[in-house]
């Protein structure tokens, strides 16, 4: 068993703002109320300036946990993490709708996003909201470059489906590769070495898991053309609903971007750690 694999999964947890915020309330009003519980004999001195303590902490904890999720739902916030991420690789540019690249790419490798195939969810449905944006990218790409394999990577369940809305969008099977031994984006590299060998090559993504595979995958060896889709906030926060104006009004839709950013800062943090990368995901 992979314990630092486990305990990567179990720690990332704990950089959901939700998860945070409900175990700081939770704990928080635990404390409160044990301190203010009336006791059925009055307490020494010393008993009571801990009771008195602990009902502290747990005000302290329930104000911290209101003011994390505070933070976590408005547009400063939430921009400002997603945009950290996002503009340390911007787009491909493009010259008369085409992308430029140094070189023409022999693979276009696509990171999996998640998937929720069940038994009758349609196609373009069976992968996540990242999962598919990132497969709409990759095979837009592979229209300018049709000569280049598009590889899937991820578990067998994500490549599958990403097969599936590839297709659905014209690329040809006998140009879909799928490498189906990767958990985790650690690992991509690592497995796609038979694959991809030293030729060019696409990397695709979304913008803001860009900055953590670019670096893992330059720890490996590789030198990919960076190509992320799936751009939330770059270049600068903009006015999505002209009904729901203000910067400081909590807004639902933060909380994911906040909750996503959060969770690559983390795994990026976490890999430069390990070992696992030479920090070539920093931004200048």
């Amino acid at each position: 068993m992979d314990y630092w694999f486990s305990l990567k999964k179990l720690l990332s947890i704990y950089l959901n703002p939700v998860t945070v915020t409900l175990e700081l309330l939770f704990l928080g009003v635990f404390l409160i109320g044990f301190a203010s519980r009336r006791p059925r004999k009055a307490p020494g001195p010393r008993m009571a300036k801990w009771r008195a303590f602990l009902g502290d902490l747990g005000l302290f904890m329930v104000v911290l946990g209101i003011l994390s999720l505070f933070l976590s739902t408005i547009d400063p916030v939430a921009h400002a993490l997603t945009l950290y991420l996002e503009r340390q690789n911007p787009p491909l540019e493009e010259r008369d709708g085409s992308p430029v690249v140094p070189k023409e790419p022999v693979a276009i490798v696509v990171l999996a996003g998640g998937q929720l195939s069940v038994p009758g969810k349609p196609v373009l449905s069976s992968l996540t909201r990242h999962g598919f944006a990132r497969v709409v990218g990759a095979v837009d790409f592979w229209k300018h470059f049709s000569t280049a394999k598009l590889v899937m990577t991820g578990h067998p369940e994500e490549t599958a489906a990403m097969r599936a809305v590839a297709e659905r969008l014209g690329v040809p099977a006998q140009m879909i590769v799928e490498e189906t031994e990767s958990r985790d984006t650690k690992d991509h590299p690592q497995k796609l070495k038979s694959i991809l060998g030293k030729d060019p090559f696409l990397l695709v993504t979304s913008a803001t898991h860009m900055p953590r595979a670019a670096a893992l995958f330059r720890a490996a060896g590789y030198d990919p053309v960076l190509a992320p889709v799936d751009f939330l906030i770059w270049p600068e926060p903009g006015v999505y609903d002209p009904y729901q104006p203000g910067y400081l009004i909590p807004r639902p839709s933060n909380l994911t971007l906040t909750a996503s950013a959060l969770h690559e800062i983390g795994g990026l943090a976490w890999s430069r750690w390990k070992g696992e990368t030479d920090g070539a995901g920093d931004s200048d």
